[in-house]
Order: structure tokens, then C-alpha cells, then sequence
């Protein structure tokens, strides 16, 4: 395996992993949600609607997790056949649509639509197909040319499914999860055969961006697999490739022992050598895309974003969140539907809108993410905006964060740039746990340096 052990890198990526803080997606994150009622979440639409300019929306359909299919477990089979569930979970996202939809204005125009990874395996392209229908009927979203319509696909998806009539849809932005494909024992040979097809299956079906989500630190993988899983999907050249961490499921906490961090931060070093030397450039976390991907060129122009599912080139957008678990980003507030399914289909079948948990943004917040969207989508902290646009001294507000980060200031991650601050390469690969620790309930108790 080629890593920069020699240089320090990798003693250094380690020592930033060790921070902690999990997965940052947003802020404040979804341990911080309360009891949230119906008139805060229609005050924060109306709001949003108010703006000079109102944000542009984002659109998600969830599904529960028995029907989600996983990144990290390869033998994970969501239970397709059941097609009568389907057709009841389909009608009442079709309800909810609409008493969402009829809180904003229909000016708001709509940039992204998105579907759980699982759901082209539970529902049909008819009922995804009725599910569109209901969007366009209840937001501006008629315009499909403008409209980035993701999904994600299986293997067992791209053998049998009718992939040309998905495209048909529409859909343009097109995730294969490979898990199945990445067990332990699967020959390189075989992978870089399988991972090609794949690719050229989704391609000839009339997909246009592709996304391969590659998984490492699952249980039995060794480094080797992963290097050749790697290079079969850098060979394959979709236009965004994702490095997704899945400790073993056989030892779930063995992610935070040092042989934990040290396997993380071999594997991910690893890949990500590969994939630039590929070509591919870092877009942020755990993403890495072609230099023409319209992420790299949103990232340049200053107008990437971040939000509970990731990077979008749309710059700021509000997302709105249908299904069991969805989670809404309303600017003023952040609101989630029930986790379980029994709740959100008692509150769609009494007519309510489903949100029963959130959080309304204090100024503290709205700084927080706005620090990390700067670390997230740029490896950077603007300073100097920060302290201009929230009326803040950056260095006494967030005394205690830039304490527990000066270890990182002094090897070299982070680096004073003028009224800014730097993230290096290293840095960058872990921006979630330095992010975490602008955190005041996560990074006061993370992990340390040492």
C-alpha cells in the first residue's frame, strides 16, 4: 500500500481522527432536536418565503430504515416485494406533499430532488414516477433540464431493474453502492470486472453523473482489497467517487481504539492517494470528483453547500424533508419527522404535517454552521467574514475550540493565512472531527491529540 507514512501524514491523520465527533451534517445536530410543533415549522417556512431573495428548496423522500439499503453491509437486502407497503407509504408521502407544499410560495424554485438509498429497490419507477407528479404539482419544480434528480442503485438494481426508465425520469445523479461487492475474499481481478460493468450498465442506460461509494474497515478487509477496490473504480472513472467508513460491524466500537483509528486512517490516506493521483480532487469529507464535476466548479465559484445529505452546487438551499425520519432545513430551523413509522403515518392519516422534533436557530448557531460550512466545503475558516457578518471577536468567542486545536497548529494541519484559517491536505481528510470541535457539547468531550 502507498501511504505518506515517511512525511508524517499519516501520524498526523491519525492524531486528527482521534478527535472525534462523528458524522457532521449539520448543525446543530439532530441530538440537539426538541418537541416541535406544527405553527414553529409553518413560522419558519413563512419566514424563509419572506427573504428579498428566498433560498432555492431542496427536496428528499425518506423511507423507514427496514427498507434503506446500507453502504456497509454487503449481504444488506432491503424487502423489496413488499409492494402493498409500498403503495401505502407512496400515497402518504403523496399526502404530505401537499400540506408541506402549500406553505410555500411557488416562486421557491426547486434545484434538487432526492431518494433514499433503498427506495428504486422497495418502490416502483410508477410510484417514484406519481411521486414527482405530486412535486410539481405543489412546488416550482417543472423545469427538469434545471433539476438535479439523485438516487442510488445496487447491484442487484442495475442486473434487473429497468434502469432506462428511471432515466427516463429523469434522474441525472446516480449513486451505485458496491457493498456487496467489497466482502472479504472477492478477487481483484473479478471486482475491477464487476465495478466496470456496473459503471458501463448505468452509463448506457443514459445516466449522466455517477457517483461509486466505496467501503472500507469492513470486517476481513484487508488493505490490499481495499487498494484494488479503489483502483477498479478509478478505472471505471465515474465522475464522483465517495470513501465511506464502515467499522466492523463484528466490533462496533473497535473505530475508537488506536488499531481503530490506525485502520481509518491507513485506508483512508490510502484511497484517497489513489483517487488524486487518479485525477480525481477532494470536494470536501469524504468526496472526490472529476476537475469538471459541477461540485469542483461550485466549489471555485464559491457557491458549494452543505447540507444533511451532502454537497450540493446550488449554493444555499432550504431542504425539505418528506417520509419517516426526513429532516427539513428551513434557515430559521431545523425539523425532523418521527423516527418511527407508526407516528408519521398516524400524523399524515389525521391530516397534520408529520414534524414532531426540531430546533429554532439562536445567533450562537447560526455562527456554529456557518463555521462549518467554511470547514466542510472550503478547508477553510473566512475570519474575518465571521467576525464582519456575526459581530464577533473569532479568537475570544471560540477560545476553547482553538485551544483544543493548537496541537494542530503547531504539526502543521491548520495554519494562520492572514485573517483566515487554513486546513492543509491531512486536515482536510479529517475536517469532520475539527469541525466537531466548534461544538460545545462535542468538542469539550472529544478525544485528544495525543
Amino acid at each position: 500500500m502507498t501511504t505518506a507514512a515517511s512525511d508524517g501524514s499519516l501520524a498526523r491523520l491519525r492524531r486528527n481522527l482521534r478527535l472525534g465527533g462523528g458524522w457532521y451534517a449539520l448543525y446543530p445536530p439532530p441530538r440537539a432536536f426538541q418537541a416541535f410543533g406544527d405553527d414553529r415549522f409553518i413560522a419558519a417556512i413563512r419566514e424563509s418565503n419572506g427573504d428579498p431573495i428566498p433560498p432555492q428548496l431542496a427536496l428528499h423522500f425518506d423511507i423507514p430504515a427496514a427498507y434503506r439499503s446500507s453502504f456497509c453491509h454487503p449481504d444488506s437486502r432491503p424487502r423489496g416485494a413488499d409492494g402493498s407497503r409500498a403503495e401505502a407509504y407512496r400515497d402518504r408521502l403523496v399526502r404530505e406533499v401537499g400540506l408541506v407544499g402549500s406553505l410555500f410560495d411557488r416562486d421557491r424554485d426547486v434545484v434538487q430532488v432526492s431518494l433514499a438509498p433503498g427506495m428504486t429497490r422497495w418502490m416502483s419507477v410508477a410510484q417514484v414516477a406519481e411521486l414527482l407528479a405530486s412535486l410539481r404539482r405543489h412546488f416550482h419544480a417543472d423545469r427538469a433540464a434545471d433539476i438535479d434528480l439523485a438516487m442510488t442503485l445496487d447491484p442487484d438494481d442495475l442486473a434487473s431493474a429497468p434502469l432506462r426508465d428511471w432515466a427516463a425520469l429523469g434522474f441525472n445523479r446516480v449513486g451505485i453502492n458496491i457493498a456487496a461487492l467489497a466482502g472479504a475474499g472477492a478477487a481483484p481481478s473479478r471486482q475491477r470486472e464487476d465495478v466496470a460493468r456496473l459503471v458501463a450498465q448505468a452509463r448506457e442506460a443514459g445516466f449522466a453523473n455517477l457517483r461509486v461509494e466505496v467501503p472500507y474497515g469492513l470486517a476481513g478487509q484487508t488493505d490490499a482489497a481495499f487498494d484494488a477496490l479503489v483502483a477498479a473504480v478509478a478505472a471505471a472513472r465515474p465522475e464522483r467517487v465517495g470513501l465511506r467508513h464502515c467499522p466492523s460491524q463484528d466490533a462496533p466500537d473497535a473505530g475508537a481504539t488506536p488499531a481503530g483509528h490506525d485502520a481509518h486512517a491507513r485506508m483512508l490516506l490510502a484511497g484517497a492517494d489513489a483517487l488524486e493521483r487518479a485525477g480525481y480532487l477532494h470536494v470536501g469529507v469524504d468526496l472526490f470528483a472529476q476537475a469538471d464535476d459541477p461540485l469542483v466548479r461550485a466549489q471555485r465559484q464559491g457557491r458549494i453547500h452543505r447540507d444533511a445529505l451532502g454537497f450540493g452546487a446550488h449554493a444555499a438551499t432550504h431542504l425539505v424533508g418528506f417520509g419517516v425520519g426526513a429532516i427539513s432545513q428551513l434557515g430559521g430551523c431545523h425539523a425532523q419527522n418521527p423516527l418511527d413509522q407508526p407516528s408519521w403515518e398516524a400524523r399524515i392519516d389525521r391530516g397534520h404535517r408529520a414534524c414532531n422534533r426540531g430546533v429554532e436557530l439562536s445567533e450562537d448557531d447560526h455562527l456554529r454552521a456557518a463555521v462549518l460550512q467554511d470547514i466542510l466545503c472550503y478547508g477553510r475558516i473566512g475570519v474575518a467574514q465571521l467576525e464582519a457578518h456575526h459581530r464577533i471577536p473569532f479568537r475570544a468567542y471560540f477560545g476553547d475550540a482553538l485551544a483544543r486545536l493548537q496541537p494542530l497548529f503547531e504539526d502543521g494541519s491548520l495554519c494562520w493565512d492572514g485573517d483566515a484559517i487554513l486546513l492543509d491536505r491531512i486536515a482536510r481528510l479529517a475536517a469532520q472531527a475539527i469541525a466537531s470541535q466548534f461544538d460545545p457539547l462535542t468538542g469539550a468531550t472529544a478525544g485528544g491529540t495525543a
